[in-house]
């Protein structure tokens, strides 16, 4: 790129960072562009190179600015407040219109977002249907892969699924997530031994991040900077297996972005600690919990009005033993 792009660019550690710099200056936005176009040649002809079933791979264009422009006009006809900024959960879970919309009209899964018709005559959102009645009826969201009875190295038939309920259980990268015990040492995983915190790309939510000790001069100025190369996902290492510092610094792989905030998170004194709603990680408009509800338990845990008003309720731990009932942990 050109040394003024270089010099913009330097200044942005995170994609955030450099898509805002991006809509700030065209011409950082196209020499970006033009400079990983050629790696993007590169990976697309070898994709397209594999087949399954004698059928080639096919790699699609990104989305331009029109077609995003067009989708978010179809979504304000659901819930005119969102803005074209607004992309991760924690934001959208604010707008209750296009949530409700979601729960009553969607499928999500970790790699498809479905959405049909509910031929409710009183919705205000889908049009009349234009299929007769009985095929309309038998369309169903498309089924998650289920593993065969006969042999569990392949999946069922879909037309032996289609139409009934299935779950995400048999996905791939989830069964190895559930199959693999957390790689970190119990002894680290407490409070004292959190360093950090760090934000999923994805969903935004902070997670703690832990190391035995304290890290030295080098350490942290390693960790800053592959803060800068690498992106963070729930559920995903923070470094390559080859970085030094995959066997210094820690966060749990156990999780995804449907996970709540990390109870530890909430008793921790590191610095920059700072109260977040237990489901979504928001620290803004943060509902006070009751009287009653204090005085009944030792532990409760931020809530946000988003969640509140997603039907959420407050997280607590350690009931107020009453008429000798044991403290013990639940929702109320």
């Amino acid at each position: 790129m050109s040394p003024e792009s270089e010099v913009l660019f330097d200044t942005a550690n995170t994609l955030d960072d450099i898509r805002t710099k991006a809509q700030e200056s065209n011409k950082l936005e196209s020499e970006l562009k033009e400079s990983i176009a050629s790696v993007q040649n590169i990976l697309n002809n070898q994709t397209e190179r594999l087949s399954l079933k004698e059928k080639k791979f096919k790699c699609n264009d990104s989305a331009n600015v029109e077609a995003i422009t067009e989708l978010f006009e179809s979504i304000h006809t659901l819930d005119p407040t969102l803005t074209v900024d607004e992309t991760t959960q924690v934001q959208i879970r604010r707008h209750t219109a296009l949530i409700e919309f979601i729960d009553t009209h969607c499928r999500i899964r970790a790699y498809s977002f479905q959405v049909k018709k509910c031929n409710n005559i009183t919705c205000s959102y889908c049009k009349p249907i234009r299929l007769p009645p009985h095929e309309f009826n038998n369309l169903n969201f498309l089924p998650d892969p289920i593993p065969s009875r006969d042999n569990t190295d392949h999946y069922m038939p879909f037309e032996r699924v289609y139409g009934t309920e299935t779950t995400e259980e048999y996905r791939l990268t989830y069964m190895q997530t559930q199959a693999n015990a957390e790689p970190i040492s119990k002894s680290i995983l407490i409070g004292g031994k959190i360093r950090f915190y760090i934000n999923c790309e994805d969903c935004r939510k902070r997670r703690c991040v832990y190391s035995d000790k304290s890290l030295n001069n080098e350490e942290q100025e390693d960790y800053q900077q592959a803060l800068e190369s690498y992106s963070y996902s729930c559920g995903a290492p923070i470094f390559p297996d080859d970085h030094y510092l995959s066997e210094v610094v820690f966060v749990r792989t156990r999780i995804s972005c449907d996970s709540p905030i990390e109870i530890l998170y909430y008793s921790s004194r590191k610095s920059g600690n700072y109260p977040i709603c237990y489901y979504c990680g928001e620290s803004e408009s943060l509902v006070a919990p009751s009287q009653s509800l204090k005085e009944r338990f030792k532990q409760i845990y931020p809530l946000c009005e988003g969640c509140q008003g997603n039907e959420k309720e407050f997280y607590t731990k350690g009931e107020i033993k009453t008429n000798g009932r044991a403290s013990k942990r639940r929702k109320t």
